[in-house]
């Protein structure tokens, strides 16, 4: 954290936090907004659903002069939509494509396997389909899994997770 302040103490542009931390740096006076005009939710949905929404609410609390915030989410279920009516002054909501609808680009195809055969499945499902192909997981242990798998394999594959260093994302 001392090396993440330092930079803070020099002046950035843009900070990149999870909620909590940033509460935390903000309630410590590590940091301040007195000069910053704009903020960025990305995934708004999610850290609501994960119960930031609070920590949310105190960050915006630190504002003294008027922002601009950009709320982003690929879904926008009621829940979001509440919380941006909520804490938002006039939130205008912009859609790429038709607000709840499906893009009619994309083909759902629903599968219902074991538990215990879907690593397998997988592998049949990718002989079948043209490259490149991108699989999400659960959780990040099951993101490592699945590409220790598909690299046992000889299946050429990357993994991308929050717990993965700046560089190995890259």
């Amino acid at each position: 954290m001392r090396s993440q302040l330092d930079v803070v103490k020099r002046g950035v542009h843009i900070v990149a936090a999870t909620p909590r931390k940033l509460k935390d740096l903000l309630a410590k006076k590590k940091m301040n907004f007195d000069a910053c005009r704009y903020l960025t939710l990305n995934e708004a949905d999610r850290l609501v659903d994960l119960g930031f929404e609070d920590d949310i609410r105190e960050v915006f609390d630190h504002f003294k002069s008027q922002r601009q915030t950009l709320l982003f989410s690929a879904t926008m279920p009621a829940k979001i939509q509440v919380f941006a009516r909520s804490a938002l002054v006039k939130p205008v909501m912009v859609n790429v494509g038709r607000a709840g609808a499906v893009n009619l680009d994309v083909i759902l195809e629903v599968e219902y396997v074991k538990q215990e055969a879907k690593i397998f499945y997988l592998l049949e499902c990718l002989q079948k389909t043209s490259l490149p192909v991108l699989i999400f997981c659960e959780n990040k242990a099951d993101v490592d899994d699945v590409h220790e798998y598909l690299l046992l394999k000889g299946r050429e594959a990357v993994a991308i997770h929050g717990g993965k260093d700046q560089e190995d994302r890259k």
